[in-house]
């Protein structure tokens, strides 16, 4: 009896091994066929609308080995640091430069150079913002605050060092994070600058609180809870999840949008934040002397900036099917942010692409290089007419 007994067992023990190695076979099997296929597809139908065809590009021949190292730099995972959840990983390539310094890691800008610094007292600026002053989509001199640092520098006239402070994925509240704790560490600015607006609306409209909302933040809290969900959340990068997401997200309803009247509210709570976010900047800078500049950035669908046929396209796929992006709700906050302009703490900078009849935007938010030279220029001509008690030593250009 015990003898037939184990020999059941024995044979049990092969039947379930078997299958469960049978079927891992399988689905490593259907797992390769769909990642082929899934790369196969993009090949064949690739986005008309993915950044990289933006004629913003137009005549730059390094395009497509921009983007494929920004790739190669997005697959490394982030690196996590403690309150503001993700921080900025080190990389050196030929198009992005991400240095550590003893403050952090951060990306290059392009200052002055040489002798220049020996003729004019040192000005140092901080900017904080999300991808937009980052630099996601240009190389390092291309960026937001290296375009600043050439129109304040230009003609040699001043010494003005401008630090980019921007992390791809951060809203005010992680900057204001961001800058207490380089107050802590010693630094010393001369001026801060925050250029916000689409993270902020984009993250506070989809939150159920929008005072505290970060990006990832679907991920990051089911692990810091230990749930099911984040124990086994590295399943969504399976090209099986992925594929079976996308036909979901073609078969599934829409819940309700919220009203008029609950959109205002909700778009109001996200204003309150962002000002109050700048409020709090603005008073360590009188304790820590400094003076700070919040600026409201634009993006593709506000404002009555002509769009070229690209950027149409887009504006038409968003609104129409909504498949990339909603943009009723972050058109919500920017009509907030302006009716607040004329009393706000923060400079509206939502139509400075109104006279530009030439392709600027990459994508929603994202500019080429010229635009994010225009709008660096926007920034610098208020910086330079209202230095608010703080000398520049700029000399006025014409």
């Amino acid at each position: 009896m015990k003898s037939a007994l184990e020999s059941i067992g024995r044979r049990l023990f092969v039947f379930v091994g078997a299958t469960l190695i049978g079927a891992l076979v399988v689905l490593g099997v259907v797992e390769l066929l769909l990642a082929a296929v899934w790369s196969f597809a993009l090949r064949i139908h690739p986005d008309p609308l993915r950044p990289q065809m933006s004629p913003a590009y137009a005549g730059a021949p390094w395009v497509s080995d921009l983007y494929r190292e920004q790739s190669s730099r997005l697959a490394a995972p982030y690196a996590y640091v403690p309150f503001r959840v993700s921080g900025v990983n080190p990389w050196h390539g030929q198009y992005f430069n991400n240095d550590e310094h003893p403050s952090g890691v951060w990306r290059r800008t392009i200052n002055p150079e040489g002798g220049q610094c020996q003729q004019h007292p040192k000005t140092n600026l901080w900017v904080f913002g999300g991808s937009t002053v980052y630099g996601t989509g240009v190389p390092d001199w291309a960026t937001l605050p290296s375009y600043l640092s050439e129109r304040l520098n230009r003609d040699g006239r001043a010494c003005v060092i401008v630090s980019n402070y921007g992390d791809e994925s951060y809203a005010s509240t992680q900057e204001l994070i961001l800058l207490i704790e380089q107050l802590k560490r010693g630094g010393s600015p001369d001026v801060v600058i925050f250029y916000d607006g689409f993270n902020d609306a984009h993250m506070g409209m989809a939150a159920a609180d929008p005072r505290s909302t970060h990006y990832g933040l679907e991920i990051i809290k089911p692990r810091a809870e230990g749930s099911f969900r984040g124990r086994f959340d590295f399943v969504h990068r399976l090209y099986m999840v992925r594929v079976a997401d996308a036909v979901r997200q073609l078969l599934r309803r829409r819940g309700e949008p919220l009203n008029a009247e609950e959109l205002r509210a909700k778009a109001a709570t996200v204003v309150d934040n962002y000002e109050a976010n700048h409020d709090i900047a603005s008073a360590l800078g009188q304790v820590y002397h400094f003076t700070f500049y919040g600026f409201w950035q634009p993006m593709l669908f506000y404002g009555h900036k002509p769009l070229v046929p690209f950027e149409q396209q887009i504006s038409e796929l968003d609104t129409t099917r909504k498949s990339r992006f909603d943009p009723g709700p972050v058109v919500a906050v920017y009509q907030e942010a302006e009716r607040r302009t004329s009393v706000a703490t923060f400079v509206n900078l939502a139509d400075v692409f109104d006279e530009v009849s030439g392709p600027i935007y990459i994508d929603e938010a994202h500019l080429g290089p010229h635009g994010n030279e225009l709008a660096a220029n926007a920034i610098a001509k208020y910086v330079e007419d209202h230095p608010a008690g703080i000398e520049f030593h700029l000399s006025k250009a014409p």
